[in-house]
């Protein structure tokens, strides 16, 4: 469905969108800049925010920027650009049109993106560490060149939120005391609940000699933490929050482990990081150290936008600017943290890095030998 916003004008006019050139259909909402109008769909920028730096000869001046979210409705990616799109709108005097098309472990809305005209009018979401994970495990990819994307900056992972971490049974037996003592022990058997896709979790395990069972039968996350309760397996990695969070909140579970470079987890500073982890107990060589930190850099770099290649400069620094401006706002922050979604920006660079530390080819060969190849899922 799609709801259009006229400037300074008070009533939205509702049109079905045709599905999008695929063969998915896909769902729609269209905001143009406004400064006062709101609707159950979505919300404008309204007076909370500052007010945008004026663009002489702006090109995207009202023209359709379409936003197109790798996730379903009510996703992470689709909450995240419908809290973004009234403010992209107002920054840059368009019309934002939010367009989720989920499908093949975001390869579809990957795939769209990159295949658009370089005009910066076509943009959308990308987890990071998605990219890399599908190039690591060499899943078939019609955009393998993701060095050369139009990066535009977004929302960093695991902040205050949407960190991806190390879940246990809530235990005083070893190995499962502390994440130092499972990976000290090198005998005692663990059993993990996860995907075939994952990377974070046979890459830790396989590189500290971790002797463990994988299971990734389930049919989803809520089925793995049923299948922890039920006494299926011990350990499972997945976003921190929902059902998971109550999982440790009620006493039955704990974290070991946040996949992140930062210092400390925002959530509890008590859990340690992999960086504290790679400080106290390094790996065996220096590259399979690196292969870890790669893939919790991804992680922390979240979710970003990006357009496909060849974007000109004068337009990629204007929506570079847009992003930027538009994680700062009070009403992007509010939508956001109602969502439970993280609020930290993250620039292109950051991601950049991100991007060309995990293709560094001793790097990718390192991952290759620990995670399934050409599982066709994005981790």
């Amino acid at each position: 469905m799609r709801f259009r916003f006229a400037v300074g004008a008070a009533v939205a006019s509702a049109t079905l969108l045709a599905a999008c050139g695929s063969s998915s259909s896909a769902s729609s909402t269209a905001t143009t800049a406004s400064p006062s109008t709101t609707s159950s769909a979505s919300t404008t920028a309204g007076s909370s925010s500052s007010s945008p730096p004026n663009i002489p000869n702006n090109p995207f001046a009202g023209k359709t920027i379409r936003l197109i979210s790798s996730g379903a409705a009510g996703s992470t990616h689709d909450l995240a650009l419908r809290a973004a799109a009234p403010y992209l709108a107002k920054y840059l005097h368009a019309t934002t049109d939010v367009v989720d098309m989920p499908g093949g472990g975001q390869l579809l809305a990957w795939n769209y993106i990159s295949k658009a005209a370089p005009d910066g009018l076509t943009i959308g979401t990308t987890d990071i560490q998605g990219l890399l994970a599908n190039r690591w495990e060499k899943v078939p990819n019609e955009t393998p060149n993701i060095q050369d994307l139009s990066y535009l900056g977004f929302v960093g992972g695991g902040v205050a939120g949407g960190a991806k971490v190390l879940f246990s049974v809530n235990t005083n037996k070893a190995p499962l005391t502390n994440i130092f003592t499972l990976v000290q022990d090198h005998t005692t058997k663990v059993t993990y609940l996860g995907s075939v896709g994952d990377v974070s979790v046979p890459m830790l395990f396989k590189i500290y000699n971790i002797p463990y069972t994988a299971l990734t039968t389930y049919s989803g996350s809520l089925a793995e933490l049923q299948g922890i309760l039920r006494g299926d397996g011990e350990l499972s990695s997945k976003t921190w929050g929902g059902s998971w969070a109550s999982f440790v909140t009620s006493g039955k579970g704990k974290v070991l482990l946040e996949f992140s470079m930062r210092k400390t987890w925002g959530i509890d500073p008590n859990v340690p990081t992999l960086d504290t982890l790679l400080q106290k107990n390094p790996p065996a060589t220096a590259s399979e150290k690196a292969a870890l930190e790669a893939n919790a850099s991804a992680l922390d770099a979240g979710m970003g936008l990006f357009g496909p290649a060849g974007i000109p400069a004068n337009k990629l620094a204007i929506l570079q600017a847009a992003v930027k401006w538009t994680v700062a706002q009070p009403g992007f922050i509010a939508q956001s943290q109602k969502s439970k979604l993280s609020t930290a920006y993250e620039s292109p660079q950051q991601e950049m890095a991100a991007i060309n530390a995990g293709i560094n080819p001793t790097t990718e060969a390192t991952i290759r030998k620990f995670v399934p190849l050409s599982t066709g899922v994005a981790s």
